[in-house]
């Protein structure tokens, strides 16, 4: 018998419309679950349970009354610790800011609410978001679901960690250069990043202001989908807010017929590891036995995105933490070792090269533009390797030579940040080594929901998401 807390969130709205569970239930299952697995994975910052059995009983009477705010009415959702939840710690994962505890909700929060849903708590982010695998110096770090012994990705690796494993079907996530697609393929979940500005951030700490996206994490294409629907529209306080809803829809087509699908070499020019290869060129085997054409198409290589994205971050993030923080070079021996390396390294990013690196991003934004003219959507891989061990974090294993982490991963990741673009994920399947591999659909500007039928469709072909049910509840294959 499947178990509330294996549910999707469009399943349990089911459940609740038939009266056959409530929002109550369906909280006690998530807080059940995570009090059996996340001593072993380490997913949440904060657990916010009565606070959030206070509100799950609130919305099961608004239900005996006829009452539903709407798709998301009592449905267990997490918070990344990067966005403020009234109460709950606001350091942002590091102990530069220790101590510090939010006392309003994050602008997204307060429409979540408003929409029904349940907060549960709040989910491990690398520090101030700065870095894909979840880890840090002194307080420990997230672990994969798939393998305890390895990252979860980063920087959104405790709502990835927390979706897969079961706690909650849903999750905010945040992305800058990766941050919820990298988690997202290292946990073999469903993600969206949707397009800058669809998502208000007023209450949440910006890494670099003009990539900062938020977005979702969940255990199907309709989940993340309804998540960035209640999130959209106007935000006052967030000047690069578009005001824009975004309406989600269900997607239930078998076929990809008369899609026109771009696939770029350039994209991967920093190769893909053996284990990853193979993967990636079924899924795009499989997009055409779905009737969809793969066309070719002439896009800015992976190297040059990475390229003009490291000094745009690095500029923006040493603004962020020395001008408007105002706890960079001040507190810097709080920082974790790899943060505070890269805010020195920041430092000394020159007006020129900030220049030259946004001629860049114009470059493949332009080139971007002309190519999603041509097609519905890009396929690309996520990451060239599988997530790394714990223990040596910022290297993989690439085709037998270790090497930095972020130079075998950003690289497929940061073109969608650059040009501002949608991008949904999907589970393409597993390495040889029984680890998840990633795919992501990108589509042009305000056009989530090309990303989503199409990442839907695929994923229904792939096989369903489901939980990590391993023989101690907390991994396995």
């Amino acid at each position: 018998m499947t178990e509330l807390w294996q549910l999707t969130a469009a399943e349990l709205a089911h459940r609740f419309g038939a009266g056959l569970t409530s929002p109550s239930d369906a909280v006690d299952a998530a807080f059940k679950r995570i009090s059996e697995v996340d001593s072993s994975i380490g997913a949440f910052r904060c657990v916010m349970e009565e606070v959030a059995r206070a509100e799950a009983a609130e919305r099961t009477d608004e239900l005996s009354r006829g009452h539903r705010r709407g798709p998301l009415h009592g449905i267990p959702v997490a918070v990344k610790e990067l966005f403020d939840v009234t109460g709950a710690p606001a350091d942002y994962g590091s102990d530069a800011l220790a101590g510090r505890v939010a006392d309003t909700d994050a602008q997204l929060v307060t429409r979540l609410r408003r929409a029904g849903a349940v907060i549960v708590g709040t989910t491990i982010s690398h520090e101030f978001g700065w870095g894909i695998t979840t880890q840090h110096r002194t307080r420990g770090g997230t672990r994969n679901p798939w393998d305890l012994d390895r990252v979860p990705g980063g920087s959104s690796g405790g709502s990835a960690a927390a979706v897969a494993s079961g706690m909650v079907p849903i999750a905010v996530a945040s992305d800058t250069g990766g941050s919820i697609r990298i988690p997202a393929a290292f946990c073999g979940v469903a993600g969206l990043k949707p397009t800058y500005g669809l998502v208000g951030r007023t209450g949440g700490v910006p890494l670099a202001p003009s990539f900062d996206t938020p977005g979702a994490l969940g255990r199907s294409m309709d989940d993340v989908a309804l998540l960035v629907s209640a999130m959209s529209g106007l935000d006052p306080g967030d000047p690069g807010c578009a005001g824009r809803l975004f309406t989600a829809e269900t997607f239930r087509s078998s076929s990809l017929a008369g899609r026109r699908i771009g696939v770029a070499d350039a994209m991967t020019d920093t190769g893909l590891d053996a284990g990853v290869r193979p993967v990636y060129d079924q899924a795009l085997a499989t997009i055409e036995d779905l009737g969809a054409e793969l066309v070719a198409l002439d896009l800015p290589s992976a190297s040059s995105a990475l390229e003009a994205f490291v000094p745009l971050q690095m500029a923006e993030a040493h603004d962020v933490h020395h001008r408007l923080l105002g706890t960079f070079p001040g507190r810097r021996d709080h920082y974790g070792d790899d943060v505070r390396a890269r805010l020195d390294a920041a430092a000394e990013v020159s007006v020129s090269q900030y220049l030259a690196a946004n001629e860049g991003r114009l470059r493949l934004v332009a080139a971007f533009r002309r190519g999603l003219a041509t097609v519905d959507a890009v396929v690309s891989p996520i990451s060239a390797v599988a997530p790394p061990p714990t223990g040596s974090s910022d290297e993989a294993t690439f085709n037998g030579e270790r090497r930095p982490l972020r130079e075998v991963v950003m690289p497929f990741t940061v073109p969608q940040n650059l040009a501002g673009l949608p991008t949904a994920i999907v589970r393409a399947g597993f390495d040889g080594g029984g680890l998840p591999v990633g795919l992501q659909i990108t589509a042009g500007r305000w056009c989530e929901a090309t990303a989503v039928a199409i990442a839907s469709t695929l994923q229904f072909a792939l096989g369903p998401i489901g939980t990590v049910l391993g023989p101690d509840s907390a991994h396995g294959g």
